[in-house]
Order: structure tokens, then sequence, then C-alpha cells
């Protein structure tokens, strides 16, 4: 079965500006891909590298330009997956801001230990927003790791131990870009919901606030692992570090973008403050 992704977000920028990281070779290397090759002319939009899905080769890079219309509109193919996919991208004004609206269709659905590609999308397009926005990047999907075993990924962020704390553990700041609806009893034993139908958390197993927080994990049909989150602080800055663990010789793959993605959420919350506002992210069948 295939899928349509379809991402919008608002970033504080011109639409020329977004246009050219968008179109710009050094500038997809910086917040996109590992290497590029653009030639809008040639109508030729290349990437590939240890950030691409497939971690395809220079070869297996190659992408046509279907649509182009200066700081507007970017179509491109990318044969993804054995599948020929179409990425849409559309720049909107938006009072002093930009809507930028990602389609990416005929997408196969991801098998067991492939990444979800609206994960992804969501990783890169938030990438794209910081750096364009502020100069910062957050973490980029490695996919030429090998996908088994516990998920590890950190982050700096520039706000001190508690505010990012304060992130972890209060509904109402998980809502902002985690939880669909959370629930938190802040102690060893206590409950830990993030509200998502198909599963997550369920219950706190270690809790050292502004150090360290655990909780149990069950996940659809899947068996329970655990996630641990650990802080350091130093200088007024924070170290935070995700490990999800208890997969043995399990395939992970499939968790890791979507943990980094949230990892960059949580990064330019704290950092941004109250204008950030979550992706909207919608996955359809097709």
């Amino acid at each position: 079965m295939k899928k349509r992704i379809e991402i919008k977000l608002t970033v504080a920028a011109a639409p020329q500006r977004l246009f050219r990281a968008l179109t710009t070779t050094q500038e997809l290397t910086r917040w996109f891909c590992q290497h590029a090759e653009v030639s809008l002319e040639e109508r030729r939009y290349d990437f590939w590298g240890q950030f691409t899905p497939e971690v395809p080769e220079q070869d297996h890079g190659h992408h046509s330009l279907f649509a182009l219309e200066a700081d507007r509109r970017l179509t491109f193919s990318w044969h993804l997956y054995e599948a020929k996919t179409i990425v849409d991208i559309r720049l909107a004004v938006q009072e002093e801001s930009t809507l930028v609206t990602l389609v990416h269709e005929r997408v196969p659905a991801p098998e067991p230990g492939e990444t979800n590609l609206a994960d992804f999308w969501a990783l890169s397009l938030e990438n794209l927003r910081s750096w364009v926005e502020r100069g910062v990047v957050g973490p980029r999907c490695d996919f030429s790791a090998v996908p088994h075993g516990d998920v590890r990924a950190s982050i700096d962020i520039a706000a001190p131990q508690e505010v990012v704390y304060d992130a972890l553990v209060r509904p109402d700041e998980l809502e902002r870009y985690l939880a669909t609806r959370a629930a938190v009893e802040l102690r060893p034993g206590g409950l830990y919901s993030f509200g998502w139908k198909e599963g997550g958390p369920v219950k706190i197993l270690e809790l050292v606030p502004n150090e360290r927080l655990s909780y149990s994990w069950i996940y659809k049909d899947q068996p329970e692992t655990v996630v641990t989150w650990t802080l350091k602080g130093s200088g007024g800055r924070t170290r935070l570090t995700l490990v999800h663990s208890g997969f043995a010789d399990r395939k992970s793959r499939n968790y890791k973008a979507g943990w980094l993605k949230f990892l960059a959420y949580l990064k330019n919350l704290v950092e941004v403050g109250s204008h950030w506002q979550r992706p909207v992210v919608l996955v359809t069948d097709c």
C-alpha cells in the first residue's frame, strides 16, 4: 500500500530565503544531506550519502525536477524503496512568515526496521526551519548505521537543565512537541503517557529531578522496552542524551528518525520559546 505524506510548518523567513536553502548545493548539505549537486538550468536535483534513506551512492542519487517556480515551488522525482515517488514543496507568504507545505506521493509503507519517511521529512523540515531562522542545525539521521540494538542520540540545548527537564515532565510542555494528551505522575511507578492510541510510555521507572528520567515503553504488539533521558548541564547549556533500550538484536531503525525528530523539536521549543509551533504531519493511504 502506498502512502501520501503531507507536512506543513511556518518559517519566520521570506520565501526567497527558503528557496535558496532548498536549491543551492552548499545550503542543502548544511541541513538536509551529506552530498548534493543542483542545477536548476539542467533541471537536476541530486542528493545522496549517509543522511539519505537507503544511503545511495552518487550514481543512485539523481532526481529530476518536474516543476520549478522561483521562490514558490519545487517538485522532483525520487526512486525510493523500489518505488517511483514524487516530492512537491510549496512556499506561500503568510504575513511576515512563509508557510512551507511538503507533499510526498506514492511512498511505500515502511517494512519492519525501515525508517518512517514522515519522521525523516519532519526532522528535515525542522532542521530547514532552524537553519534558515537561526543558523542552527539539529541532529540528522545517519542511515549508514547498523539498525540493531539500542537507539542512542544526544543533542546540545542552549538552556539550563531545569528548563529542559520541565519539557520532559510537564504535560503542557510535552503536548507542545510530542504528546497528544500527556499524563504524568511524577514519581517512580507513576503513570507516564503521551496519550498515543497505539502505545508508547507506560510508567516511570527511575526519576532524578533535572538529571534523569526513565520509563517503560510498549508500542503495538512489540515487547516492552525502556526509554531513558539523561541531562548534564554546563555553563547554562544542557547535553540531553536519549537511550531506547531492550531491542536485543531486533531492528530498531524505525525508531531512530522518530526520536531524532522529537529531539530537534525539543531543542527548538526550548531555545525559541512560545513562538515555536510543531509541524502538522498527515499520512494517508493513496
